[in-house]
């Protein structure tokens, strides 16, 4: 049987990879901004092609562009590694499949059949497909997530030192993907050695009440915990790599942009004191509302059935709730409508969450079932109303903070958000995910999903289209796709990241150079540059012709 399920999970995950790329290919964009200009910049750099023309950004993880740099070293072009990173970014959510059913099968009592269900399910949720394109980190953060949770409870099936050190690398490899899940990262390192003493009292407490769990054999024949020495190698060898890790950010955020970072821990830190603190608790029900609503409940059953496997889900929901508290932390101080129902941060715990929901709904019988369902729906509704400034959902948001929304159905319409409409869609949504899969058929269950699915990603590609309309990098191909532009200078102290990064990514890289101040005289006759890019109240140089104007900076051609 080990054979036939191998097989099938391999060929479920080459077509969800196959059918992922062409739904990335499909989307307009990219919706390029100074996130993906970094990555792409930092790959090139390991590439050792040299660093990038961009101003100073925040830290980025390092396994990501690691994983993209190949693209570079085989020659490719800025469009074809867009390409590239797509068929990456689709190659992650299938690789998520196989990891989210061992979890599922560890876990629950669900059958091979509706434990592959429920990893394909989650594994397709449309905010992820329809983000493909985007060469951002939030494709491979679920995978890796999942695989700190797949050999944390295989640590918890036999508390080996080998199994020990296996959680320390997945957790640095966590993150190396980014640093804002630092926190779950070092939870799990630190945790790590802990869990079989405080085993026992998890057992005792009432929380030994379970559901959609088999018996649990653990207890049977384990094997001893840790000892003391082989805990502090684990923790040792835990802060070693995550130490290390940042080391090598640093050095390759230097490489490429010259500076590490435009803030780190202590400076986010003096800026997110202990007065924040019911801000903090303001964004992170907001996330946590978000979920509820991107996944019409179901997330929030799997919370449930998350919670009720003790122990091993106790540890699991330990790393979760890392996630959760570096999300209410980093949100703190924005203002627009996305900051308050946020599900970019919170996003990559969904496809664990909604696959042990989709158990949950298909083997719980009891009627808090559809009534935590509905209920964490109208509490997200009467939060985003209640919490959030009322005048704050007409302004703009970021086309991706929260596309999981969107995807459920909430109207888009001109940069307009509604928290009562999203409830009322995402209510409607979860009736028919109940009613399919508890009344029907898991066949006709999983065909509505699908559908939903389907008509979410599409949904998703009209609107990420009209987004794309208004990009910054739509304006810049517009503006500049005729020009003949040799070499470029950039006012990098003058004008925003996502400006300066669209036209760097039109131009290419090596046709792109900064300077620190300008100098008429270096841009007179013979100036190695063609063109000149400078605010809009900048002085251009001597004879210089106005060749394109943006909202905010005008490009020079230079004679």
């Amino acid at each position: 049987m080990m054979k036939a399920e191998v097989k099938v999970l391999t060929v479920v995950s080459v077509l969800h990879a196959a059918i992922g790329s062409w739904v990335a290919a499909l989307t307009p964009g990219p919706l390029l901004v100074a996130d993906d200009l970094a990555y792409l910049a930092m790959a090139r750099t390991l590439a050792g092609q040299g660093g990038a023309t961009l101003a100073d950004q925040p830290p980025y993880g390092a396994l990501y562009p690691l994983l993209l740099a190949p693209g570079w070293l085989l020659g490719l072009d800025e469009l074809s590694m867009l390409s590239w990173a797509r068929v990456l970014n689709a190659l992650f959510g299938a690789a998520t499949i196989p990891l989210l059913y061992f979890i599922v099968r560890r876990l629950t009592s669900a059958d091979r059949w509706l434990s592959l269900v429920s990893a394909v399910v989650a594994a397709s949720l449309p905010a992820h497909l329809a983000t493909a394109s985007v060469v951002w980190t939030e494709r491979l953060l679920p995978l890796l997530i999942a695989l700190c949770v797949l050999v944390l409870l295989r640590f918890l099936d036999a508390p080996v030192l080998g199994r020990a050190l296996l959680v320390d690398a997945a957790a640095v490899a966590l993150y190396a993907t980014h640093p804002r899940l630092g926190l779950c990262a070092l939870l799990m390192v630190l945790a790590t050695p802990f869990v079989w003493p405080l085993d026992h009292l998890l057992r005792r407490r009432i929380w030994r009440r379970r559901i959609l769990r088999r018996r649990d054999n653990v207890g049977n024949n384990r094997a001893l915990p840790l000892g003391w020495v082989p805990s502090a190698c684990v923790v040792f060898s835990g802060l070693v790599g995550l130490v290390t890790v940042e080391r090598l950010r640093r050095l390759l955020a230097e490489a490429t942009f010259g500076n590490s970072g435009i803030y780190d821990l202590a400076d986010l830190g003096s800026r997110r004191g202990i007065g924040e603190v019911p801000q903090m608790a303001l964004h992170g029900v907001g996330a946590l509302s978000y979920l509820a609503l991107a996944s019409a409940g179901v997330a929030v059953i799997g919370v449930v059935v998350l919670a009720r496997c003790v122990p091993s889900g106790s540890w699991v929901l330990l790393g979760a709730g890392g996630v959760l508290l570096v999300s209410a932390w980093f949100l703190v101080g924005g203002h627009r409508a996305d900051a308050y129902l946020h599900g970019r941060y919170i996003e990559v715990l969904a496809p664990l969450l909604v696959a042990l929901g989709v158990i949950g709904l298909v083997q719980v019988r009891a009627v808090w079932v559809p009534a935590l369902m509905a209920g964490s729906i109208v509490f997200a509704g009467f939060w985003g109303a209640w919490a959030v400034p009322e005048d704050v959902w007409l302004e703009p948001r970021s086309p991706l903070m929260m596309l999981g929304v969107e995807a459920a159905g909430a109207p888009f319409g001109n940069a307009v958000f509604e928290p009562g409409a999203a409830a009322s869609v995402a209510l409607l949504v979860a009736a028919l995910m109940f009613w399919a899969f508890r009344r029907a058929s898991l066949c006709w269950g999983l065909g509505l999903l699908l559908m939903v699915v389907a008509l979410g990603t599409s949904s998703n590609l009209a609107t990420l289209d009209a987004l794309f309309g208004d990009a910054t990098l739509s304006n810049v191909q517009r503006a500049i796709e005729d020009l003949d532009i040799d070499r470029i200078a950039l006012d990098l102290d003058g004008l925003s990241p996502n400006l300066t990064a669209a036209v760097v990514w039109q131009v290419g890289f090596d046709n792109a150079a900064d300077y620190a101040e300008f100098d008429r005289a270096a841009y007179q006759a013979g100036s190695r540059f063609s063109h000149v890019l400078l605010r809009a109240d900048g002085i251009a140089p001597f004879d210089a012709e106005l060749v394109a104007t943006f909202d905010e900076a005008y490009l020079w051609s230079l004679r």
